[in-house]
């Protein structure tokens, strides 16, 4: 973790020829922000993501002379430090907010700050220049409906992710919105020679959990990881549920590598061309950069409806966003809602866009080419559920949800088998 400070003095700026290029009131003295503040950032400063970071940090005090910001570079730690710096009382203005950990004693309500101007918002409501899932989906991630907890910036998504060239080459020209379209759509990718679907140890559940949401809902699958009686896994939905992925396996559908593809193996096979489909998170295309190309064409799909009349494909899928959030004890809360209006203002979200390769979070910010193709999704989108429909939310039980789902797209046990299995694990 590494501790940024940096201050510029007004006569520096100044004697720099500071005035050029900025608002009258910053560069004729006119400028009433001022203040420090403490801001413990999820990245690393050597991350495109804290690179951009740092050109805001730096940005806001070259407009405002008379303000200081600090930042801890925490990297993914930040979920293991946070919360015990919060607990000890350390002074932290705005940070992101881990939401695998329950920080919500500690939060400000922004609810009075969305709807104000602000110097960065060039004469519009803050809540104006947000996309509105910005300020939605951070009240279904943390389970605070009647505040504002945070507000997004880089929001993303769990899609059927895939090669459009493959999909072209095999004549699927429409994506799959139902089971039997997902099945017809892999029977051409696998005739044109190429492997249908793949996935990572890691992320191996999030296919059953998401099965069983267009099934039952989300909500079904919360009570199923918790249920210690072990019926619940013998219900209808999972036996559905386990005998359409054996359908899938017994068909050549996933990569012969599924059993020891550790991460981030299965995804590598979709950036080389092997793969055609992987079900993950919009930053895949990020993530798998390095092979794919400039040439790589991607597109991403809402997981299909299982059964007819569901209408759940392109409404409900997985959704969320990198939080941001302000102190309840901060002591300067409008330098602090400035300062993330800055950070969140179209020109800086354009550069972590075109830096960093994100998903926009302003109103009118161009799309990255990389996730172009998947823009009407994330704007039909109408319900955010938690990844893989939480079918990980029992800590215990979720590694052998994994371990059998493994096996079973591998083909080395049966639906049945699945079934009895899980039904087993679930009364231990």
């Amino acid at each position: 973790m590494k501790n940024y400070k940096k201050v510029l003095a007004a006569g520096m700026a100044l004697s720099m020829g500071f005035t050029m290029g900025l608002p009258a009131q910053a560069a004729e003295g006119g400028d009433e922000l001022e203040g420090k503040l403490i801001y413990w950032s999820m990245w690393n400063d050597t991350e495109p993501q804290g690179e951009v970071w740092q050109e805001i940090v730096d940005g806001f005090m070259e407009l405002h002379p008379n303000v200081e910001i600090e930042v801890q570079w925490c990297g993914r730690d930040n979920k293991k430090i946070l919360k015990p710096a919060l607990e000890g009382g350390e002074t932290i203005d705005v940070f992101e907010y881990p939401f695998e950990i329950d920080l919500n004693e500690y939060i400000m309500d922004l609810t009075p700050y969305i709807d104000k101007e602000y110097q960065a918002t060039d004469g519009k409501k803050f809540s104006e220049t947000l996309l509105p899932s910005l300020l939605e989906t951070p009240k279904t991630m943390l389970g605070q409906t009647d505040i504002q907890p945070a507000v997004g910036y880089k929001p993303w998504m769990s899609l059927f992710m895939y090669n459009k060239t493959i999909f072209e080459e095999a004549g699927v020209t429409e994506e799959p919105k139902t089971w039997e379209e997902l099945d017809a759509a892999c029977a051409k990718i696998k005739d044109a020679g190429y492997v249908p679907i793949t996935f990572d140890d890691a992320y191996a559940s999030w296919l059953p959990g998401m099965y069983l949401a267009r099934e039952k809902g989300q909500e079904w699958v919360q009570e199923l990881v918790k249920d210690t009686t072990g019926e619940m896994w013998k219900d209808e939905a999972v036996v559905n549920m386990a005998k359409a992925y054996e359908d899938f396996a017994a068909k050549g559908y996933f990569d012969a590598n599924v059993n020891g593809n550790k991460y981030p193996a299965g995804q590598m096979d979709v950036g080389n061309g092997k793969v055609a489909m992987y079900y993950n998170l919009t930053g895949l295309t990020t993530e798998v950069s390095s092979v794919t190309g400039p040439d790589f064409v991607w597109g991403g799909f809402s997981f299909p409806d299982v059964a007819e009349g569901q209408d759940r494909c392109g409404k409900e899928d997985p959704t969320g966003c990198t939080l941001l959030a302000m102190n309840k004890d901060t002591a300067n809360p409008d330098l602090a809602m400035e300062f993330i209006a800055y950070a969140l203002s179209p020109e800086n979200d354009q550069k972590m866009v075109e830096h960093a390769g994100t998903t926009p979070a302003t109103i009118g910010t161009e799309w990255p080419a990389s996730l172009a193709n998947m823009k009407n999704v994330f704007e039909t989108n109408e319900a955010a559920l938690k990844s893989g429909a939480d079918i990980t939310s029992n800590a215990d039980l979720a590694p052998t949800i994994s371990e059998n789902f493994i096996k079973l797209a591998a083909g080395q046990i049966s639906a049945d088998e699945f079934v009895s299995n899980m039904a087993a694990a679930a009364k231990k």
